[in-house]
């Protein structure tokens, strides 16, 4: 049986909802199959899951380096209704305004590198020992947006690397409720419910002076099954060392440049079948 093993679409944080889970003491009033509405007196947006919020991505976005170490899940909905997890490490790497390096690699062993090294974006694939590479438009934000739509790449948790965060993911909140703290791998952490009308999404904080991403779990709403994305960070690092060099990129002699793929649009696809 072939399973469906394509990386679903990843909306940018923006999109972010949370999954259903037991509730903890901090919790009892939300309970599974509960809207925002539902959960609490006053539906309106909390300030204190704001602030906690945005304590985060201030901080995120003033440090001119940082690289982080997460572990990621996925789910990919099967013809048949069945989720099936798929899954990877990525290891991120961002120097401020424009250089970037990301590190991935799937559970079955496939890697690849992406790169932004503030002239150019490069992609590399160290098994095939092939690259594709384009001009690079601008800082992180350009970039990232150029890579995702219009070479079509894949970039789960984007808005982590750009310093709007906070206003790309509180735009279009409908809730925003702090659940209290709670622990995650051993470190205490602010638990966070969003939701916009596309996606339900936790967030776990870490408390403390250096509030980062501790873990996240984003539901695609409209997604066939409600798919989820799930991340847990193992390891920042806001002060890297010897950035300089990895994030000069150069390929291999002996390797080949090829083309990025870029789908064809819709209604071609539509024409085709």
């Amino acid at each position: 049986m072939k399973l469906r093993g394509r990386i679903p679409v990843m909306l940018p944080m923006m999109c972010m909802v949370a999954a259903p889970g037991a509730a903890t003491e901090h919790e009892t009033a939300v309970q599974p199959g509960d809207t925002v509405a539902e959960a609490t007196d006053n539906p309106a947006i909390e300030a204190e899951a704001l602030q906690i919020f945005k304590r985060m991505a201030d901080y995120i976005a003033s440090s001119e380096e940082y690289s982080y170490h997460a572990e990621s899940s996925y789910d990919v909905v099967q013809p048949s209704g069945m989720k099936v997890e798929f899954g990877g490490t990525r290891k991120v790497l961002v120097s401020r305004p424009n250089r970037l390096r990301m590190d991935g690699e799937r559970r079955d062993g496939v890697r690849g590198v992406l790169l932004f090294d503030s002239e150019n974006i490069w992609m590399f694939d160290p098994d095939e020992n092939v690259y594709a590479t384009a001009d690079q438009p601008d800082d992180l934000g350009a970039s990232i947006e150029f890579a995702v739509v219009e070479l079509s790449m894949n970039a789960p948790l984007a808005d982590l690397l750009v310093t709007d965060v906070y206003d790309r993911v509180t735009a279009n909140l409908i809730g925003a409720l702090d659940l209290g703290e709670t622990v995650v791998s051993g470190v205490v952490c602010d638990h966070l419910l969003m939701r916009n009308d596309y996606t339900d999404f936790q967030m776990w904080i870490t408390t403390g002076d250096q509030p980062v991403l501790k873990r996240i779990v984003i539901t695609y709403k409209e997604e066939p099954g409600e798919p989820q994305y799930r991340a847990q960070f193992v390891e920042w690092n806001m002060a890297p060392e010897a950035t300089a060099a990895r994030l000069d990129f150069r390929p291999p002699a002996d390797a080949e440049q090829i083309r990025f793929y870029l789908p064809p649009p819709a209604a071609e696809q539509e024409d085709a079948s």
